[in-house]
C-alpha cells in the first residue's frame, strides 16, 4: 500500500457552533484523539473548509443548498466561522483546501495534492454525514458525525459501508499503534 491520507472534512468554527459546541465536545476529543494517532504515525493530513469570496460568486442565487449561507452571510472569507475548529488545527506542513461547492474534489486542488503526494489511500473524517460534503467525498474519492443520530446510523451502516470500509476513529486509531 503507499501513502494514507486523512482529510478532515468541514471541521470549522461555523458549523460546530452550527451543530452546537457543547454537543459537539465529544466527536471533537474523538477526532482529536484520531488526528494524533495519524500526525504520531507519519500520515498526511489535508484539511478541507468551506469558504465563499464576498457576493458569493460561487453561488447561484437559485442554489438551495447555499440559500441559507447567502442569506445570512456565511462563511466568507476573512470571517473567524471558515477556520478550522482548534481541537483539530492544522501544523504549518498541512494544506488548508478550500471548497466552494459541496464536494471537496470539485473545482479545488485536493486531487492534485493527494496524487503530488502519492496517495492511494484516504481516510475521511468529518462534518456532517448527510447528504453533501461527507456523502460526495466518499462517492468522489470516508468518522463523520451528524445532528441527527438516526439518519448517522442509516447511512454509516446501509449506505457507507458499500462504498468504502467504515471505522470509528478511535477504531482507527489504535490500528495506526499495532
Amino acid at each position: 500500500m503507499g501513502a494514507t491520507t486523512l482529510i478532515l472534512l468541514d471541521v470549522q468554527n461555523g458549523i460546530i457552533d452550527m451543530l452546537g459546541r457543547v454537543e459537539m465536545e465529544p466527536y471533537l476529543e474523538h477526532l482529536a484523539s484520531a488526528l494524533s494517532a495519524a500526525r504520531s504515525s507519519g500520515i498526511k493530513v489535508i484539511h478541507v473548509i468551506t469558504a465563499f469570496r464576498p457576493g458569493y460568486p460561487e453561488a447561484h442565487p437559485t442554489n438551495a443548498s447555499f440559500a441559507h449561507v447567502m442569506q445570512h452571510g456565511l462563511f466568507q472569507v476573512g470571517d473567524p466561522a471558515i477556520e478550522v475548529h482548534a481541537a483539530v488545527a492544522p501544523t504549518p506542513e498541512e494544506p488548508v483546501v478550500t471548497k466552494r461547492r459541496v464536494s471537496a474534489f470539485t473545482g479545488t486542488e485536493l486531487e492534485m495534492i493527494l496524487r503530488c503526494t502519492g496517495s492511494d489511500h484516504i481516510v475521511v473524517a468529518g462534518l456532517i454525514t448527510r447528504g453533501g460534503a461527507v456523502d460526495c467525498a466518499i462517492g468522489d474519492g470516508f468518522g463523520f458525525a451528524d445532528y441527527d443520530e438516526e439518519v448517522h446510523r442509516v447511512l454509516m451502516d446501509k449506505v457507507f459501508e458499500r462504498k468504502a470500509e467504515v471505522i470509528t476513529g478511535k477504531d482507527w486509531a489504535a490500528k495506526l499503534t499495532e
